[in-house]
């Protein structure tokens, strides 16, 4: 059966998935860990990738981890000699950022990592790219960040990675919002120190007159249909976006449509950052 496979406004890949030629004894691994996994369109948009920039001998599998097993999986993953990397995704952000060897500037400012790479002397190298993924998907639309009012719902590890590219890129507001009110304090208050130069606060479920309102939460993963915030007193210009990648229309998303306002998807933002995470996998330094 052949597959077409679109990043961005790109065609990728047209395959027969049953001629998996690039297992060999040479093959070169990558993975995706996290939980569930059933959901993940990664190693898809990957194997399409390497297949289109002719990388030969590299093949990214999922690998379904609970947060019990996670320390273990990555004890396992360093003395696998032909393991080159892995994406890290919900719900180990946060964790394996204190299970790994090291991690970039960025992992540890925002306290997670979503991308880990192992050396030949079997240590994980992580670091955070989804806040750049994200404003990069935003960029490549044509979306302005600088000047604009930004919401963002979530403060787990792609809520801090997204707001701390945002603050980084001179918005004239960025409002965040968590259900637990302290975590949002506690977000705030490290972004205030790191940027002083930017309008910072708290927010609540319901956001008014903002440019941009992000769910950087898994409300709306799979068949949770729960909201991260109201859609209620948005302008008629909001783009409302969200990370999550399946389904690729939240409910957030189809609600955002009926009211006649732009989307932004998270495979979107998957997309973008398919080039950040081959290169830190495969081309360290």
């Amino acid at each position: 059966m052949a597959y077409l496979v679109l990043v961005g406004n790109v065609l990728l890949w047209e395959a027969d998935m049953n001629e998996l030629s690039v297992v060999s004894g040479k093959l070169q691994l990558l993975s995706i860990i996290g939980d569930p996994i059933t959901q993940v369109s990664a190693p898809l948009m990957i194997n399409a990738a390497l297949q289109c920039e002719k990388v030969e001998d590299v093949l990214m599998v999922p690998l379904h981890v609970n947060p019990a097993g996670l320390q273990k999986a990555l004890d396992g993953l360093r003395s696998v000699q032909n393991f080159r990397g892995a994406i890290i995704t919900m719900p180990h952000k946060q964790q394996s950022l204190s299970l790994i060897d090291s991690a970039s500037e960025t992992a540890k400012a925002v306290g997670g990592c979503n991308v880990i790479r192992r050396n030949s002397k079997g240590l994980l190298y992580g670091d955070m790219l989804d806040g750049n993924g994200f404003a990069l998907s935003l960029l490549e639309r044509g979306i302005n960040i600088e000047g604009s009012r930004v919401y963002l719902a979530g403060t787990g590890g792609a809520g801090s990675a997204i707001a701390h590219a945002m603050a980084g890129r001179n918005p004239a507001e960025l409002i965040i919002y968590n259900r637990t009110q302290e975590k949002s304090v506690a977000l705030v208050n490290n972004l205030a120190s790191l940027f002083p130069g930017v309008s910072i606060k708290v927010g609540y479920h319901i956001p008014e007159e903002v440019d941009i309102a992000i769910n950087a939460t898994s409300l709306g993963m799979g068949e949770n249909t729960d909201l991260p915030f109201s859609l209620e007193k948005l302008g008629p210009n909001t783009l409302v976006c969200d990370i999550v990648i399946f389904p690729e229309k939240t409910r957030l998303l189809c609600l955002a449509e009926q009211k006649k306002l732009p989307i932004h998807t998270g495979r979107a933002m998957l997309a973008a950052q398919i080039k950040l995470m081959l290169d830190f996998m495969l081309h360290p330094g």
